[in-house]
């Protein structure tokens, strides 16, 4: 089991004619929340116990249809104390 805590956020950049697939899709990953957003850009945080997690996650909403770029912006890491999550 991993001893850290990953978090980052992401600026995704959308079709404006796709953003409320694009939302729903993003809301549907399991460690992401959506922060906030407009027409055009959504402010996504995601959690992982490890870095490679954080990427697969970026790298499934890139893909999404409708995406135009998801740009990392901010990412911390940090220990934890054994039994937290």
């Amino acid at each position: 089991m991993s001893n850290e805590l990953h978090v980052t956020s992401l600026i995704v950049q959308v079709q404006p004619d796709m953003m409320a697939e694009v939302r729903q899709q993003i809301m549907a990953i399991k460690n992401a929340e959506l922060s906030a957003n407009n027409d055009v850009k959504l402010v996504v945080v995601i959690e992982g116990l490890s870095q490679k997690s954080l990427m697969d996650d970026i790298a499934i909403i890139n893909a999404l249809p409708g995406v135009l770029s998801a740009t990392m912006v901010y990412h911390q890491s940090e220990a934890l104390e054994e039994g937290e999550i």
